[in-house]
């Protein structure tokens, strides 16, 4: 930016080897974060990791020439790698990512095992009983269980159960004995509880939390841009305004050094000599105001890069990239609906109505009765078989007991229904009445937070508008301005006026000036609040988030 004593010094079209030093400084940083910076995607967008990356917490860069040339799309990069704050709610992110895995935990096979061995002996207690006095048996049991969660709030269990007994007892025929069976239940919920909303709820709404705290990053990212932006410029109207400062003491100097050679001559009341000097004793006050502003600005800007504390806390930061832009007129009604569609606060108010709206489903459906059918159908085996012909048993061992169940010899099945119902119901109906107000509350606040967002967007949209106007003003006063001192200079020269006239006019030129680069600081600042206020901001800088949802 050309200050605005520059630019009534400078002719229209020509352009000063300041102006081609800055761009071939962007032209250089340009081509630098493109080719190094691991942020940068290869189509030039800005990808911010919404997880933990490992990147080191403070920024290290190197400083050039005594000081760090800094342009403000780099600025943005270094704080959102570096940013501690955006270090912190990387955490948050991840969480919630691992929240909808924990919900979808509901869908594991489940596997059960129940082993189990005894044994036990007593004293005979029958003479039918042949024993050495003492009856001892050995029970063994090795049972398992799938069971399955289906989507329609059912669930499906196979069953494998096993038992062996061995006993001393001699009159048993069949010894051991084994028992197998292999069954397959399912059990469905008719009315409450029936359906994919009510068992797969707790995962939506982990998906929407999810989204939710996405939303929260990229308002988080937009916060770190917002004031990356605005610091930034800070610190540009502060280097300007001590420009300004500097101009208006080189013209208090050259009053004073005219008054001295006249006041030598004798042409001049040594009283003007007073005035012209308390002149310049006040603009050298102004200059040390101004160049704390300046380190104020520059120390806002390294906090929010997290540089590391070192040399880069005591180089100066030269800001290199151009203020002033073209002003574009504003769509307001196109303005309204980008903000209603991209806003994080919008988004994130709509997605929790949705998970409202999945618990007043739910709870409506939850005031039906509790019917319940449960269906089964499996087979039994033993490992005792009878010959018939002979009239006795056999012993086909635990192989045989598996064979009957392979060549399902010996079925079962049943059919079951259970039904629940309080009569009074209240707190089914409770709970429903209570989710649909806390529904009609949530769609309230949305309601709400349209409206803010409307006056919001047309608030800012008149501050860009005001800013560009109070640019086109402010170069017109300080042109005139300008014009002004010189044609009172011509008058002092002349004896038609006085010191503390010429001083006075110097200090409007340089209120002017002042004002001038106050508003086209102003526009930026402007600017960028109204592209936060519309959601666009991150696109203006051409930043993305780089998250793990983007893949699904």
């Amino acid at each position: 930016m050309k200050l605005p004593s520059e630019i009534s010094r400078t002719s229209i079209g020509s352009a000063s080897p300041l102006h081609f030093e800055r761009i071939s400084l962007l032209f250089f940083f340009g081509l630098l974060l493109a080719v190094v910076s691991p942020m940068l995607a290869v189509d030039g967008e800005l990808a911010v990791p919404t997880t933990p990356s490992g990147d080191a917490v403070a920024a290290t860069i190197e400083a050039s020439n005594d000081a760090l040339e800094l342009p403000l799309d780099r600025a943005i990069v270094l704080a959102l790698r570096h940013n501690i704050g955006l270090v912190v709610q990387r955490y948050g992110r991840e969480r919630s990512l691992l929240g909808i895995d924990a919900a979808q935990g509901i869908y594991d096979l489940n596997l059960t095992a129940d082993l189990r061995t005894s044994t036990s002996s007593s004293p005979q207690t029958s003479s039918l009983q042949e024993t050495q006095g003492v009856l001892s048996d050995e029970n063994d049991r090795w049972n398992f269980s799938l069971s399955q969660l289906t989507s329609w709030g059912g669930g499906l269990q196979f069953n494998s159960n096993n038992r062996s007994q061995e006993t001393s007892d001699r009159t048993q025929l069949i010894n051991p004995l084994y028992n197998a069976d292999a069954s397959l239940f399912f059990q469905q919920p008719l009315l409450r509880n029936f359906g994919r909303d009510a068992t797969n709820r707790n995962i939506i709404v982990a998906r929407k939390d999810s989204a939710i705290s996405l939303e929260a990053f990229r308002s988080n990212v937009e916060s770190v841009v917002r004031q990356v932006s605005d610091i930034y410029w800070d610190l540009v109207a502060a280097q300007e305004q001590l420009d300004v400062s500097q101009e208006s003491l080189e013209l208090a100097r050259e009053l004073h050094e005219m008054n001295r050679i006249q006041v030598e001559v004798g042409t001049l009341a040594p009283l003007e000599m007073v005035q012209s000097e308390a002149g310049v004793a006040a603009r050298e006050e102004e200059i040390i105001r101004q160049q704390a502003a300046v380190e104020d600005a520059a120390d806002g800007l390294r906090r929010l890069l997290n540089l590391e504390v070192g040399n880069l806390w005591d180089v100066p930061i030269q800001p290199v990239t151009d203020p002033e832009i073209d002003h574009e007129p504003i769509d307001l009604k196109q303005a309204v609906d980008l903000a209603l569609e991209h806003r994080a606060d919008v988004i994130q108010q709509r997605l929790e109505i949705e998970k409202r709206e999945l618990d007043a489903r739910i709870a409506q459906r939850n005031k039906l009765p509790q019917v319940d059918l449960t269906a089964g159908i499996g087979y039994n085996g033993t490992n005792v078989t009878i010959d018939r012909e002979a009239g006795t048993l056999i012993d086909d061992g635990y192989s045989g007991a598996l064979q009957q169940i392979t060549d399902r010899d010996f079925e079962f099945w049943s059919v079951q229904f259970n039904v629940s119902y309080p009569i009074q119901n209240r707190d089914a109906k409770a709970r429903a009445a209570q989710a649909e107000l806390f529904l009609e509350q949530g769609e309230w606040a949305l309601r709400d937070l349209e409206n803010s967002v409307l006056v919001e967007v047309r608030r800012t949209a008149r501050a860009v508008d005001t800013a560009a106007k109070s640019i086109e003003s402010a170069r017109v006063s300080s042109k005139l301005a300008r014009k002004n001192l010189e044609a009172e200079q011509k008058r002092y020269e002349n004896g038609l006026s006085t010191s503390f006239t010429v001083l006075q006019i110097q200090e409007d030129l340089s209120e002017a000036l002042s004002r001038e680069v106050s508003a086209v600081i102003g526009y930026r600042k402007a600017l960028a609040a109204y592209q936060l206020s519309i959601g666009r901001l991150l696109d203006e800088f051409g930043v993305t988030l780089d998250d793990p949802t983007s893949d699904d």
